[in-house]
């Protein structure tokens, strides 16, 4: 998007007999005319500054007053006439007059994903008296189409019948219908907005280290990738974005790992991925940690992890992984929106920064894709981390005055922050063991090459021992057919070889029978060998009655437990 530095609007006009806004604090508000005071409420209250971009000059010729509203973004021209003083007057350019003008001053409003932002234009006659007959027909002529980048709005404001304001269109204007009715019914009064006190210098401590956090992450990925690569500039691939902590329902919500929700927003799918949202973070963070101090901002970064994840898995199917700092980013950008609202209206900051949110809010939130780990976008996750940005934003907006140089509730601010440091911490310990366990997963013999029987596993022991060394099911199939082959020692060495995999047995086979069965034969190869006492002893944990109330039967016909429960 791009966005025009507005010009200062000139600050003359060639009315001599108009409304004017008072140099000095207007000791009588009552004196003016409605015009005039509307003129002050507008450049006290909605930003707006007297005059007019160089390309409009032509209207301060037809008016008895000329303001500007330009943020960046945004641009509206409001031409006052006063009737009250003048009651002849009229405003003097036609629509045609007015769309050539508006066009000219386009190149002061911004462009969102590249559609340029319209123009506005608003005549206000106000009167002492009903608008005639005359008036609706000049001004509703005041109009372009609806699509028209030139929005013109007239009006006609009765000052003797408070609340009496024709309006040319439907169209919502900058000083609406409704706003000129308040003026009208309520006592004048004018209160300039309160300054807002500058923040302390502050050394960016958050913003560096995030950055290096997302680097050593992305590392990790590379160096320590589980299976094959996936699509991408050094994309690790969805197991490994699943292994060191990847956001799925499934994994979260049925399987109870919390601990992704904070680990996720470290992880990218790619080097795009992270060169995007680490050149973004670099910005969008440290304007944060400025502004609000490293408190308040760590609280952001983990609103936005929560936030992005909650919905993210939400939206999301079960078994769609989300990764990416994206969700935290977006939380940064709803939140720099909602502390916008802090600084005047029409002032450089608050526009300086609803330009650099919205610049990167607005493409974001447009649902081009689902989830990252295929190359699309998890609109889930940056919706998500926008609304808590925004609820955290506004909450900081109406808590911290404007006078305060330094945000409220600092310091319990920061010991949440410290809690999730922690958590994080504790995290990281809970993604090594997963990333450790999905290793070993890999060295076990897939299901599709998993013999059908036993008679199966002993013929092709050799090649399954040699793809797939640290199963203990490779080594049992060896056993038998070192069995088989009456190699009874040698059948004792892999039934124990196989036995000393425990992380893999608790882990993976825990509720199988296998561990029993690793027993059952390695007993049965030490009677063989004449070491009965030596094989119950290895049996010895397993001759526990069943759910049946029986022992493993086949334990008992080896002789190895009792046959019947003492």
């Amino acid at each position: 998007m791009s966005t025009p530095l507005p010009s200062e609007p000139s600050a003359t006009t060639d009315s001599t007999s108009g409304p004017e806004v008072p140099a000095t604090p207007v000791t009588n508000l009552e004196e003016l005319s409605f015009a005039s005071y509307l003129a002050l409420r507008l450049v006290t209250e909605k930003g707006f500054r007297e005059g007019t971009f160089p390309e409009a000059e032509e209207l301060t010729a037809a008016s008895d007053a000329v303001l500007t509203y330009s943020d960046g973004m945004s641009a509206v021209i409001v031409c006052l006439v006063d009737r009250e003083r003048e009651p002849s007057r009229r405003f003097g350019l036609d629509t045609a007059a007015l769309e050539r003008i508006g066009k000219a001053c386009l190149k002061y409003t911004g462009s969102v994903t590249g559609t340029k932002l319209p123009l506005g234009i608003q005549v206000i006659e106000v009167g002492r008296g009903p608008a005639t007959e005359e008036d609706p027909r000049r001004l509703g002529a005041l109009k372009l189409g609806v699509f028209h980048k030139v929005h013109l709005h007239a009006m006609h404001v009765d000052t003797t019948m408070p609340g009496t304001v024709w309006t040319s269109t439907w169209r919502r204007a900058k000083v609406s219908a409704r706003y000129l009715r308040g003026l009208l019914s309520q006592p004048r009064e004018v209160e300039a907005e309160e300054a807002v006190a500058e923040p302390p210098e502050r050394k960016w401590v958050l913003t560096p280290a995030l950055t290096a956090v997302l680097v050593l992450g992305f590392a990790a990925q590379v160096l320590f990738r589980v299976g094959e690569a996936g699509d991408g500039l050094l994309a690790p691939g969805v197991r490994t974005l699943v292994a060191m902590g990847g956001v799925s329902s499934g994994l979260v919500v049925e399987e109870g790992q919390w601990w992704r929700l904070l680990m996720a927003p470290l992880l990218h799918g790619d080097l795009i991925h992270l060169v995007f949202n680490g050149f973004c973070l670099w910005f969008v963070m440290g304007t944060v940690e400025g502004m609000v101090g490293r408190a308040w901002a760590g609280l952001l970064l983990l609103a936005g992890a929560l936030g992005g994840g909650a919905l993210s898995m939400l939206v999301n199917g079960d078994m769609v992984v989300s990764v990416g700092a994206s969700g935290v980013l977006l939380c940064l950008l709803g939140a720099l929106f909602a502390l916008s609202w802090r600084f005047p209206v029409g002032s450089a900051e608050r526009s300086q920064l609803q330009v650099l949110s919205l610049q990167l809010l607005l493409p974001s939130l447009i649902p081009i894709g689902m989830s990252r780990t295929d190359g699309g976008i998890d609109f889930g996750a940056h919706l998500g981390g926008a609304l808590a940005g925004g609820a955290v934003g506004l909450l900081l907006t109406r808590v911290w005055a404007r006078r305060e140089p330094v945000p409220p509730a600092t310091k319990p601010v920061a010991a949440v922050g410290v809690l999730a440091a922690v958590a994080l911490v504790v995290s990281v310990g809970f993604a090594f063991e997963y990333w450790r366990y999905s290793m070993l997963e890999l060295g076990l013999i897939a299901e599709e090459a998993f013999p059908p029987t036993f008679e199966e596993g002993a013929k092709r022991a050799k090649e399954l021992l040699e793809r797939y060394p640290r199963d203990p099911r490779s080594h049992l199939f060896q056993a038998m057919a070192l069995m088989e082959a009456d190699d009874l020692p040698g059948a004792e060495r892999a039934l124990r070889t196989a036995l000393s995999e425990k992380d893999i047995l608790e882990h993976f086979f825990a509720n199988s029978e296998l561990p029993l069965i690793l027993h059952q034969e390695l007993g049965r190869v030490l009677l063989g060998q004449g070491r009965a006492e030596e094989a119950r002893a290895v049996v010895k944990p397993f001759c526990v009655p069943g759910k049946d109330g029986k022992l493993p039967p086949d334990l008992v016909e080896l002789g190895l437990c009792g046959a019947t429960v003492e």
